[in-house]
């Protein structure tokens, strides 16, 4: 440069893109205009005071790929973005974060009712962003059910064997079988194929020297567009089953309750109720026998039988000792007793006349 030019000074733009810092700018360069000591994606949080011992196992941890900082002691699930990052560590709000990201880091200006940041092309139909977790996702749309149990072993072993600055895992067969709790190469090959073909991972084969390979190199990408645009498909496709079954369950739940009122009510109605409950009919409930005070409070009136008291005809009634001593008697003796007990009564109706009786 010549001795007579002049320096020009690029001015940071007056209306920042806060979607496009968001999503742009790296978290980890930022943490680093901060002051903050990173080493392998991991430093000290300036929260000293929640941290035992000043915080000598850092917390802090960027993730590169998500563009996200979470000290695991601070911060919820999700952690925070660049922005946060500042305002969290300079105690400012958040305008003065972003103009303080702007005269640091080449920022476009936005237009007025055209931000530039980037938006979702596959939105998915299903709540996320609940808990934080990777596979929120998967798990939430219900892919992640459909897994084998060989392959939901693998995927997490993958993840969090990567390197935080790469997000490259290296690991061989023994390694995954010992981690993920697999018996046999033949399951882990046929596993990672086809997490490859869902596009949960991608998969750089090593060249062979010899007899001999290296290891291969996996990335876990559960942020790619063709798995989740499988997993909005899976989430459609089961969305009616699972409509249908709680619409059989609350219809089940509506019947028990339709059925447990119509029992109540036959206990309590002092008529007979005949209750319709899926096309049958259900007899009313046996009547609730009386206390002994209120048999008490019954009033007692005698009790006649064509005109005749029957505290009159005890003597006429069978002898029941008799009976009781001996029950194995033949039908013969019985008709005999029994033509002798009505004669018995005959011989007394024709002794009393009936005006007596009245």
């Amino acid at each position: 440069m010549s001795a007579g030019a002049k320096t020009v000074e690029i001015q940071p733009p007056k209306r920042p893109d806060i979607a496009w810092i968001r999503g742009n700018v790296p978290v980890l360069e930022v943490g680093r205009e901060l002051g903050l000591s990173i080493t392998r994606g991991r430093a000290r949080c300036w929260r000293i005071e929640n941290h035992a011992h000043g915080d000598a196992d850092p917390s802090l941890r960027f993730h590169v790929r998500g563009n996200r900082v979470r000290c695991f002691v601070c911060d919820m699930l999700g952690g925070m973005s660049n922005i946060d990052l500042v305002i969290g560590v300079l105690g400012v709000d958040c305008a003065a974060a972003v103009l303080w990201i702007a005269d640091r880091f080449p920022v476009p200006e936005t237009k007025p009712g055209r931000p530039k940041g980037a938006r979702s092309k596959l939105p998915t139909p299903y709540r996320v962003g609940v808990i934080g977790s990777e596979f929120e996702v998967l798990i939430r749309s219900g892919l992640w059910g459909q897994l084998t149990p060989t392959e939901r072993s693998i995927l997490p072993v993958l993840y969090n064997f990567r390197d935080t600055e790469t997000g490259l895992t290296r690991l061989s067969y023994v390694a995954i079988m010992r981690y993920a709790g697999v018996g046999s190469r033949g399951n882990v090959s046929k596993a990672l194929r086809h997490l490859e073909r869902t596009h949960a991972i991608e998969t750089s084969r090593a060249s062979r020297f010899g007899i001999t390979r290296d290891v291969n190199v996996y990335r876990v990408t559960l942020e790619n567009e063709k798995l989740i645009h499988l997993c909005n498909e899976t989430y459609r496709q089961a969305r009616p089953e699972v409509e249908r079954e709680r619409a059989a369950r609350r219809e089940l739940r509506i019947a028990r309750e339709k059925e447990a009122s119509a029992r109540v009510h036959a206990r309590t109605s002092p008529s007979p109720v005949l209750v319709t409950e899926r096309g049958g009919l259900r007899p009313p409930a046996p009547p609730v026998p009386p206390t002994s005070s209120e048999r008490e409070q019954q009033p007692k009136t005698p009790v006649t039988c064509a005109g005749l008291n029957l505290s009159s005809l005890r003597e006429l009634r069978p002898d029941l000792s008799v009976l009781n001593k001996n029950r194995e008697i033949s039908e013969a003796e019985w008709q005999r007793r029994k033509q002798d007990q009505k004669a018995r009564l005959d011989a007394w109706v024709r002794q009393h006349p009936a005006s007596e009786r009245a």
